[in-house]
């Protein structure tokens, strides 16, 4: 036992402890033989010393209450404010509320690991699981299921240096072990993911029969082909702002006529062709300042032929990292949008039974799962992006159709808020802008008020997660990743700084030693 009930209200129950126990930690007691788990909201001193006790700096309060008299002992308790979680009903699979506070002494005890496991779905290194770390302050162990976070999407929220990159590498460990052996891509926009490559070779994802793959995509080897292009988004490769309402007109006119002569994949000159084969004597300036604009899409990104295997890229047991660093913004959303439009076509085409294994590229017979790292680039909050409008509808209707999206974001409120709904399993880690504060809040239904109070104060690594992947809201110490995090890890300037000067003066030195060599005296 740590505590007594002193009273309970609507908002949930007070105890008394001479314990220190932090926000966010699991107790419970003991209601008709089930065990309640509750979570502590706050504290504060039961009793104070009087304000005398405090003014001279070098006297101790307990030596002043014990002048007068006073039990030290009385000022070392605190009140608790708690709010009930329920008992965990095996059948229903979830915590159910007993919707009653415990009754006023009602004894108050750790929350042990009997009852801490069920805040996982499933247990360690089963089917579908995903060990993501330990409940914050205590062993027991926090087990997302693969299945809900692929089927209902899952957000990772954090401040630069909380750790974001850092979980998502846990994350992507866990999915490629042979309890899961999924195929998950990642969209890099900073080629932090690279390391990730290790995890071939090492003993803990291989079995005698499983033996997971890594496939690094290079921005060089990423092609856009041109007949998977929507006529927005040839407008806006070529529009600068200053194209004409005629010139989209009659840009649109040849792109109609090249794909209702029924050229599903068509090459640059054959587009080309269509528009000078409208021109005439009255457009031919307007034709003129089309064709100037199309050579844009002679860019070395672009081709004819060449385009996002699906096939290559989305493999059981495979994790590919799309980097696409140096690439300009624009068309890391235009590469996205075409990659997740494709993606979603398969996967309808799949669904309506038009599978068909000389179509593999067109057609996958099994869910997927992207990460998409800055996301708050691809669905902005406000403003478009070419990305925007195909992720959010695989967010709304992915589930069905068994494509899992992660969103990853330093900036939730620059994020849109209806895709991050979406994600129904969330990881958030520390969060100290007001502002994204209060997105979270807004976005996140199933984290109660005090645990998005936490989030400022939340050390490297822990993180609160929440949703339909777990079975509460849980304070968690993200555990240690297997591969090396070199990438994400920022860099050390004063080191480098130092390196940098040794190795100028070591230069300058050698070329002073060559000058008096050559020197020849007379």
């Amino acid at each position: 036992m740590i505590g007594t009930v002193r009273s309970s209200d609507e908002e949930g129950f007070t105890f008394i402890s001479r314990e220190r126990l932090p926000r966010g930690m699991f107790v419970c007691y003991t209601d008709a033989g089930k065990k309640i788990l509750c979570r502590v909201k706050c504290s504060e001193p039961l009793n104070q010393y009087p304000q005398e006790f405090l003014l001279d700096m070098n006297i101790e309060a307990d030596e002043v209450s014990g002048f007068y008299g006073l039990d030290p002992a009385d000022f070392k308790y605190y009140s608790y404010s708690a709010a009930a979680i329920g008992y965990f009903d095996a059948i229903l699979g979830e915590f159910i509320n007993p919707r009653t506070n415990p009754a006023c002494g009602q004894r108050i005890e750790h929350a042990g690991s009997d009852i801490l496991k069920d805040i996982s779905k499933l247990e360690k290194g089963e089917s579908g699981s995903a060990f993501i770390g330990t409940v914050l302050g205590a062993e027991a162990d926090i087990v997302l299921s693969v299945r809900d976070m692929v089927s209902q999407h899952i957000s990772v929220i954090a401040s630069t240096g909380a750790g974001k990159s850092y979980t998502v590498g846990v994350l992507v460990e866990e999915l490629l072990k042979p309890c899961n052996m999924a195929p998950v891509l990642i969209f890099d926009p900073h080629g932090e993911y690279s390391s990730l490559n290790e995890i071939s070779n090492m003993p803990e994802f291989i079995t005698s029969s499983y033996r997971p793959r890594v496939k690094i995509v290079k921005p060089e080897h990423i092609k856009i082909r041109v007949g998977d292009l929507l006529i927005s988004d040839f407008i806006s490769i070529m529009d600068d702002g200053t194209m004409s309402d005629k010139m989209k007109t009659l840009f649109r006119s040849a792109y109609n006529n090249l794909k209702n002569n029924h050229k599903k994949q068509f090459m640059r000159n054959e587009l080309k062709q269509e528009i000078e084969a409208l021109r005439d004597s009255n457009n031919d300036p307007t034709i003129e300042g089309i064709l100037w604009r199309f050579g844009k899409l002679y860019a070395p990104i672009f081709d004819d032929f060449q385009t996002i295997p699906l096939a290559g890229y989305f493999m059981v047991g495979q994790l590919t990292v799309m980097d696409v660093s140096g690439i300009e913004e624009t068309y890391q959303q235009l590469i996205a949008s075409i990659m997740l439009r494709r993606l979603f076509d398969a996967k309808e085409g799949t669904e309506n039974n038009r599978y068909n294994e000389s179509h593999i590229d067109k057609f996958l017979p099994y869910p997927v799962f992207v990460i998409i790292e800055e996301a708050h680039r691809f669905a902005p909050h406000s403003g478009e992006a070419k990305s925007k409008s195909i992720l959010k509808t695989i967010l709304s209707e992915g589930r069905k159709f068994g494509i899992g999206i992660c969103m990853v974001s330093q900036r939730p409120s620059k994020l849109d808020a209806d895709s991050l709904s979406q994600c129904m399993t969330q990881i958030t880690m520390r969060i100290i802008n007001p502002g994204d504060q209060q997105q979270i809040a807004q976005s996140i239904e199933t984290a109660s008020r005090d645990l998005i109070s936490e989030l400022p104060s939340l050390a490297k690594g822990q993180a609160i997660i929440s949703g339909v992947a777990i079975n509460t809201p849980t304070l968690v110490r993200i555990r240690k990743r297997l591969t090396s995090d070199i990438k994400g890890r920022s860099k050390d300037a004063p080191m480098i700084w130092q390196a940098q000067r040794k190795y100028e003066e070591k230069h300058q030195a050698q070329e002073v030693r060559a000058d008096r060599e050559m020197d020849i005296g007379v």
